[in-house]
């Protein structure tokens, strides 16, 4: 496993701190993986480009193959997500965690993983979570058509959340117009304790130290 980049170097008075999606995304970056394919999805049942449902048979046939995002997109989104969590109110602080829906699709729910890692937000993959924290955000599947890209955009980007929706204090937005507002800032990654507790399995509790094994084997793998 790859050694930590450490924002704040352990010493004897500290733990140091550090971020596994820093490991996984920003630092490959940087050294020039931007363009490594490192998720993938199954393929879409209703191609779309720009976000617009395609219709045309041609370009459905065409269009009809497995998602690759690269590092840069997975970055992107991810960050991004992680901005719509902040604008929301979600911190990352004690007593908030992220729940996501089995029937999310792979790629917006590894992307929700990530963004949540990006922040230090505590993801619940139990199949039976538990109860008492104080903020629980909830990602699941919503009834909602996709959003259309403005006229005036040089590139659309999908947001890859189309469908979904996210739920805090009982109140859902539509992920997909989340994630396409302007106005919504990627947020940088955040320097986290490594003993910090960050992912919930059915099997244990993984810190923010043990979590980039995790990360890599059952979101990333392809990384």
């Amino acid at each position: 496993m790859t050694d930590f980049h450490y924002f704040e170097q352990p010493s004897d008075t500290s733990s140091g701190t550090l971020n596994p999606v820093f490991e996984l995304l920003d630092y490959p970056i940087v050294m020039g993986g931007a363009d490594d394919i490192v998720l993938t999805g199954p393929t879409p049942d209703r191609p779309m480009v720009d976000g617009r449902e395609v219709t045309d048979p041609r370009l459905i046939k065409a269009l009809s193959k497995p998602d690759e995002l690269d590092r840069a997109e997975v970055l992107d989104r991810s960050a991004k997500f992680a901005g719509v969590l902040r604008a929301m109110g979600i911190t990352g602080g004690e007593g908030e965690r992220i729940l996501i829906a089995e029937d999310v699709p792979p790629i917006s729910r590894a992307l929700s993983i990530l963004g949540a890692v990006r922040i230090g937000l505590r993801i619940d993959t139990r199949s039976e979570p538990a109860d008492g924290d104080s903020t629980s955000v909830f990602v699941h599947p919503i009834e909602a058509p996709p959003v259309e890209s403005g006229r005036a955009s040089v590139k659309a980007v999908r947001s890859r959340f189309e469908g979904v929706g996210i739920a805090i204090a009982g109140e859902t937005a539509n992920l997909d117009q989340a994630m396409r507002d302007s106005r919504v800032e990627p947020t940088e990654v955040v320097a986290l304790n490594p003993d910090q507790t960050l992912i919930h399995t059915d099997e244990k509790s993984l810190d923010a130290r043990s979590s980039l094994e995790w990360l890599s084997r059952e979101i990333l793998a392809e990384a």
